[in-house]
């Protein structure tokens, strides 16, 4: 088994090319073939290097490493369409000397408005065959004169058919295809024969892509005939689509692949995703790359098209993480956040936030409710200022712990604090709600003991003399007798 995945660098990997590289790279591991990544860049005018880099940098990042292509080699290089335009000429001349191609002087200008002509008809386009016909001797006295001709292939009369591994039979009427160009005017091979070409000379034995490629299937099909080669199995899957039915774009939110990795979502659960885009493989959901390689199943890929659901890519995302032990975690959540947060904190924070979190991406802004606190509302003040008491005891407690505590201290500390309920006459809530607004100027947010981790113990007695300042200046606006100073602030300190 020998598979390509064949991206064109003219911009960043799509999430469906992905798929496509997804169900490749699967097929291959699971029949113990190999796995080919081959760059088409015959459009030189948008191909980039860059656009390269990235999409390699991006199949890597999902776990989809290839046995042979750029960077690795491979008995079959170079993987670069770029540099294969020899191979690619010597084709052509073949077909050319065999009679099964033929060069075309035909302007751009009159190639343009024959199009339009049958477009205008209700035609499908095709070329009408005006070089097909001419004498040997006028090719060759107008190419001695160095006047520019491209090379078409003579599409034989006929059906193509094609039995697709997802489809079925699909057929093909030769006379609605035309005679395409394989060679370009400048002498560069066009998509369908280098893709062609490749195919042969790589030895591809299955050919997986999406079936928006059915009719460049029929050209690469008649081709490879032509060259006296074998054909490979072919399999076309579906298209993604948004939401709404239509072509999936940027304005169903994120598409490439670079994007999801910068919203902080995991490859695994990435590709997880993209795996169970019309595949029926069972009730299980949540799969590791090595179960997907175990149960994939081409033949179990619909042909209907895939609906992109973020929801569902979120859930995944989210039993992924819940399924990471906590060094790892612990480590991806504290890539997420700024220089310098004390390692006590990130440790508080990646527990508390880890039951809820849906992507790493999130982890900053969740973090900054803890680390970035802003002062209590004033709508909230009189909340603290009815537990100012209790918040000055347990001011005292938290300025006797140590510069940080962690979550099972942090735990003692409040059941210590909740012991002070009854003599003040406060149940839990009025204990503890005050206490979570004056530390992180919210009405809700992650477990208390989770807060207290994540701050020092100066920031900890600064957030609460702040709270208790702030209610007490409230209260004098509001005629209220004003609020006494905490104590323990001189041993904890300002900020």
């Amino acid at each position: 088994m020998r598979v390509r995945f064949a991206p064109s660098p003219t911009g960043a990997l799509h999430i469906g090319s992905a798929r496509t590289a997804l169900y490749n790279f699967l097929f291959a591991r699971r029949h113990g073939g190999s796995f080919i990544v081959r760059i088409e860049d015959t459009d030189v005018a948008r191909s980039e290097a860059h656009f390269e880099a990235s999409i390699l940098e991006d199949l890597a990042w999902l776990g989809l490493r290839w046995d042979e292509g750029p960077e690795c080699g491979g008995p079959a290089e170079p993987y670069r369409q770029s540099e294969r335009q020899g191979l690619y000429r010597a084709a052509a001349h073949d077909l050319l000397e065999r009679g099964l191609a033929y060069p075309c002087f035909c302007s751009q200008e009159r190639l343009d408005a024959l199009r339009q002509q049958r477009l205008a008809a209700g035609l499908m386009p095709k070329y009408d065959r005006r070089c097909h016909g001419l004498p040997a001797g006028e090719v060759e006295r107008r190419l001695a004169a160095g006047e520019p001709a491209a090379l078409r292939f003579a599409v034989p009369e006929g059906e193509v058919v094609v039995d697709d591994l997802i489809r079925g039979r699909v057929a093909f009427a030769s006379d609605v295809i035309g005679d395409f160009i394989i060679l370009r005017s400048d002498g560069r091979a066009g998509y369908n024969f280098a893709a062609a070409v490749d195919d042969a000379e790589m030895r591809i034995s299955h050919v997986i892509r999406g079936e928006d490629h059915l009719t460049n299937t029929a050209r690469q099909v008649l081709l490879l005939h032509a060259l006296g080669a074998e054909r490979p199995r072919y399999a076309h899957h579906s298209l993604i689509l948004g939401p709404d039915g239509t072509k999936l774009s940027k304005r169903h939110g994120a598409t490439a692949v670079s994007e999801f990795r910068e919203l902080g979502y995991l490859p695994a659960a990435v590709t997880n995703y993209l795996a169970l885009l019309s595949w029926s493989h069972g009730e299980r959901e949540v799969l590791g790359t090595e179960e997907l390689i175990a149960e994939f199943d081409l033949a179990a890929l619909s042909g209907s098209p895939a609906i992109f659901d973020a929801g569902k890519l979120d859930w995944l995302d989210h039993e992924h993480i819940l399924a990471l032990d906590g060094t790892e975690h612990e480590r991806l959540f504290a890539a997420t956040l700024p220089a310098g947060v004390a390692e006590p904190a990130i440790r508080a924070l990646a527990e508390a936030f880890k039951p809820s979190l849906v992507r790493y991406g999130d982890a900053p802004r969740l973090a900054a409710e803890v680390l970035e606190a802003p002062p209590p509302p004033r709508e909230l003040l009189g909340e603290v200022a009815a537990a100012a008491t209790a918040l000055r005891h347990f001011a005292g407690l938290r300025a006797a712990a140590g510069d940080w505590v962690a979550p099972a201290a942090a735990r003692s500390l409040l059941g210590d604090y909740r012991a002070l309920g009854p003599d003040l006459g406060l149940n839990a809530r009025g204990l503890l709600r005050p206490l979570r607004i004056a530390l992180t100027g919210r009405e809700h947010g992650p477990e208390l003991p989770f807060v207290l981790a994540a701050l020092d113990r100066a920031e900890a007695l600064c957030r609460l003399d702040r709270a208790l300042a702030g209610a007490g200046a409230a209260g004098e606006q509001t005629t209220s007798p004003p609020s006494p100073q905490m104590p323990g602030a001189a041993e904890g300190g300002e900020t």
